[in-house]
């Protein structure tokens, strides 16, 4: 889940917390698994630092298929 830029970072904590305890339960975790997923749960700096890994590489991706990025 992302939020938009500007979300008061209590409302970011708070959000981050109730997904990773509802990616613990046993029927979410079920409901992952049925579609061959493995459910993560992480700090949001901890995801931030991955989209950012990311963004190299889906950028290439994007410009080498000729996809126009906004």
């Amino acid at each position: 889940m992302v939020l938009p830029g500007g979300v008061p970072r209590a409302i970011v904590q708070k959000t981050s917390a109730e997904i990773v305890r509802l990616l613990k339960t046993p029927a979410l975790r079920e409901r992952f698994s049925a579609a061959g997923l493995e459910p993560l749960g992480s700090t949001p700096e901890a995801f931030r630092a991955q989209l950012q890994r990311e963004i190299p590489t889906w950028r290439r991706v994007a410009k080498e298929a000729n996809i126009p990025v906004d």
